[in-house]
């Protein structure tokens, strides 16, 4: 039979394709994609490389097995690269379980992919010493194939350990542990990671929180950090609002906390009071409460907007809430999840009132609508209605004339009082 010849280059194919092919990635991740039309053929190139490596080095090592059979080393190291490469293959072919065609990556796929790496790595050191074993002689095509072979494997596993904060993994640890200094007992993790160059120059990172809540209930949110490298990226909380809120912060605590906050990926308690509105039902609620107090359908819940009176002096009595709530053993979503929503600083702008509704009422068909409504509203039992602002707006008749009228009822230690109306054309 004829002698086979152990090839370096061949064991060290699937690296390097891996190699090329993670380099190519860096530079399509970092152009928001636009590199493709450049180098395309070098992405394919890369892929086929992958393809061929696999299949050469099965074959490589069967026919190598199969040649010294009677080579007890040969045939122990050889079974050793199949089981290696058969371990190789299955990781490689991870993404086909999420219907993904291409291969890992060093961004979304690092601990596997750096198993890789080792793997074929340790293939081609077996190789080495194969060809020692079966005393094949060294030509100078055999010495540049092993440097070749060498310089690809350190490369590879030199770039993949140095860039490991490129990748979800690392990422990954980061936000763990982030997310459990500020006091969140819920699980978190990194979903995605992507280079952008619209509408900024950067990368964003993409998080999954949840957490089970005392009720047995899951609190969810998706959150997304931006990284800019250059132009501009607008977050929820800019710096003019930032310092606004810091006024109203009266203790060190409070401030350390908003410190924290401060953070993209925090930034989010701020603004939960959205959720718990729509979840504790709260709007539906409070429709209730004025439509029962009053004994007929005054409002509709369609037009009913529930927003800060003064936005920096409440996001400040969140931060104080939760503090107070910590001190108090709730560390549901860090102290942030049970927060009064209702209180002074919020209005509720009710933007439907049923004028037609007071006829029934109105013995003088001339009588003022508006005067009407403070009437019943003043009536409203003390107790019924947070102290806060509510606004109740309208289409009536004015001097014979269809005007949209905005009542603005004012609730302080439970007694009302109103404000000047605002008037407008429909």
């Amino acid at each position: 039979m004829k002698e086979y010849k152990i090839s370096y280059f061949r064991l060290s194919l699937v690296l390097l394709g891996y190699l090329i092919y993670n380099l190519v990635y860096y530079m399509l991740d970092y152009s928001g994609g636009y590199a493709f039309f450049i180098v395309w053929p070098v992405f394919f190139l890369s892929l086929a490389m992958i393809i061929l490596g696999n299949v050469l080095l099965f074959k490589d090592v069967v026919k190598l097995k199969d040649t010294y059979e009677k080579n007890k080393t040969i045939q122990i190291t050889c079974m050793i690269q199949i089981i290696a490469a058969c371990i190789g293959l299955c990781l490689q072919l991870t993404n086909l379980t999420v219907g993904k065609w291409w291969p890992i990556n060093y961004v979304e796929h690092y601990p596997i992919l750096v198993g890789t790496s080792i793997i074929y790595s340790v293939i081609f050191i077996i190789g080495v010493f194969q060809k020692r074993a079966v005393e094949q002689q060294e030509k100078a095509s055999s010495l540049l194939g092993l440097v070749f072979g060498a310089v690809v494997v350190l490369l590879c596993n030199f770039l993949l350990f140095t860039n490991s904060k490129a990748s979800i993994f690392d990422s990954n640890k980061q936000y763990v542990e982030e997310f459990k200094d500020f006091g969140f007992t819920g699980k978190v993790e990194v979903q995605e990671k992507t280079q952008l160059i619209e509408p900024y120059v950067g990368s964003r990172t993409t998080l999954h929180y949840d957490e089970r809540l005392s009720d047995g209930t899951y609190f969810w949110e998706l959150i997304y950090v931006a990284e800019v490298r250059s132009g501009t990226h607008v977050t929820q909380l800019d710096n003019q609002l930032a310092e606004e809120i810091s006024k109203y912060l009266e203790t060190d605590e409070e401030k350390q906390l908003f410190d924290k906050v401060k953070k993209q990926e925090f930034q989010f308690v701020l603004f939960l009071y959205k959720d718990l509105i729509r979840k504790r039902n709260i709007d539906t609620e409070l429709i209730d409460k004025v439509n029962n107090a009053v004994g007929f359908k005054l409002v509709e819940k369609y037009g009913l907007s529930l927003y800060p009176k003064n936005p920096p002096e409440f996001y400040s009595l969140i931060i104080k809430n939760a503090l107070k709530n910590r001190a108090n053993g709730d560390t549901e979503v860090a102290g942030f999840y049970n927060i009064d929503i209702l209180n002074k600083a919020m209005i509720a702008n009710f933007g439907y009132v049923n004028y037609l509704e007071f006829d029934q009422f109105l013995k003088d068909k001339n009588a003022s609508r508006v005067d009407y409504l403070k009437k019943i509203l003043s009536e409203i039992p003390s107790g019924t209605l947070e102290d806060g602002t509510y606004k109740f707006g309208g289409t009536t008749k004015i001097d014979g004339k269809d005007q949209w009228v905005t009542v603005t009822m004012v609730i302080e230690n439970g007694n009302s009082h109103f404000e000047e109306d605002e008037m407008r054309n429909p």
